[in-house]
């Protein structure tokens, strides 16, 4: 990604599962924006209600709670909002706040390890220019965090699907012209790395 990870991953950090991750990732699930109206909150649709369910009580909609969340946000400029009249508000995220979303995303990605193996190796090998320097060190940190092994300094390999996470994680740097994922049905040395996988 454009650097933007690394400058403003810490300070716009918010609490997983707090009211307000809660509203930017339903606006990631709703595509982007979603109009509701706090006169009758309960009569949206489902993705709406599943939005303002952490700001009712005793079945009492608390709009204050709800508009104070909301400036909170908009300060931060993870989101937009304007009312629209008649009790209606349109809240859209912005680019920041996809990107709050993709951080957590990022934060708790992981290889799922299958049952079974389907002795099919993952070699990703990239060639990230110096210019990109920052993308391409946090790139290789993440790869080793997911326990990709390294064969060289811009080579790892894994035996576990990784499509779908290398995929990402490419789109996150900014780094896909420069990512390439293959794969491999054996070479020499492959049991010392079998040993390492445990498979």
């Amino acid at each position: 990604m454009r650097n933007d990870y690394a400058e403003g991953h810490e300070n716009m950090k918010l609490r997983k599962n707090s009211r307000a991750y809660k509203i930017l990732k339903r606006l990631a699930i709703g595509g982007g924006f979603i109009v509701l109206s706090t006169i009758a909150p309960q009569s949206g649709t489902l993705i709406v209600r599943s939005l303002l369910r952490d700001y009712f009580r005793r079945k009492r909609f608390e709009r204050y709670r709800w508009l104070n969340d909301l400036k909170n946000l908009q300060k931060r400029e993870l989101v937009d909002y304007r009312e629209l009249g008649d009790g209606r508000i349109k809240i859209t995220i912005t680019r920041r706040g996809k990107m709050e979303v993709l951080t957590y995303r990022f934060d708790h990605l992981k290889l799922q390890r299958p049952a079974r193996w389907d002795r099919r190796w993952r070699l990703v090998m990239f060639d990230i220019p110096s210019g990109c320097k920052k993308a391409r060190d946090a790139f290789r940190q993440k790869l080793r965090s997911l326990e990709f092994y390294p064969l060289q300094k811009s080579v790892f390999i894994t035996p576990f699907p990784c499509e779908k996470e290398i995929d990402f994680l490419a789109s996150i740097f900014d780094v896909q012209k420069y990512t390439l994922l293959l794969y491999v049905s054996g070479f020499e040395g492959e049991e010392k790395l079998r040993h390492h996988f445990k498979i």
